[in-house]
């Protein structure tokens, strides 16, 4: 029987065509106890896998004792009101869909290093010459099959380097996130965006 959707592995749907695909194939009244579809109109391809990844990166530069005074005070400030933020990875992500790593709120940075990451672990203090790096690694899948891989896996990776560039530490953890959790079209365009790897100076 013809496909309504010929490619598997076709990535240009709209966001209706894909809602009516879910529809069509979840609609166990479309199929028949042996799998053959029974419903109107022409079988609908619902093998149709789609992934997209990408990557971005931020480091932060401490050229001066002050600017890792500063960092490392606004840490010790901020962790005493600071409590658990189990989405702060992910309020990171969207926020880098329209603005740069500026926009962040050092609270939110705080949050990442203190709970999704290293829980029980002081925060990477900073200090003249050295750098911190953030990176977000993130990967879509989404299917109409009901049975199908569907969701937004998010890995956060910290690394502190010194002056000569030695890593000191490095942490990271990955969170899956089901697209029933997210906003319409989140988890997508998170993981659409170009990748990136940026550099300021923190000060």
């Amino acid at each position: 029987m013809q496909s309504e959707y010929a490619s598997p592995t076709s990535t240009r749907l709209l966001p209706a065509q894909r809602k009516e695909l879910e529809n069509k194939c979840h609609n166990r009244f479309n199929w028949s106890d042996g799998g053959h579809w029974i419903g109107s109109g022409k079988q609908p391809n619902c093998f149709i896998k789609n992934e997209i990844s990408n990557s971005k990166s931020h480091t932060y530069l401490f050229e001066t004792d002050a600017a890792a005074t500063a960092w490392n005070l606004e840490h010790e400030k901020a962790i005493r009101y600071t409590g658990h933020l189990a989405t702060a990875g992910l309020t990171v992500a969207a926020t880098l869909l329209t603005s740069g790593m500026a926009a962040i709120a050092i609270g939110t940075i705080v949050a990442i290093t203190k709970d999704e990451l290293q829980a029980a672990v002081d925060y990477p203090r900073m200090a003249r010459g050295w750098s911190f790096e953030m990176i977000f690694e993130h990967n879509f899948k989404w299917s109409p099959h009901p049975w199908g891989q569907k969701g937004l896996t998010q890995k956060i990776t910290l690394i502190s380097r010194d002056f000569e560039g030695t890593i000191v530490r490095e942490s990271s953890a990955t969170r899956k996130y089901q697209l029933s959790e997210l906003p319409d079209g989140l988890a997508r365009a998170i993981a659409s965006a170009p990748s990136i790897k940026t550099t300021s100076t923190y000060a």
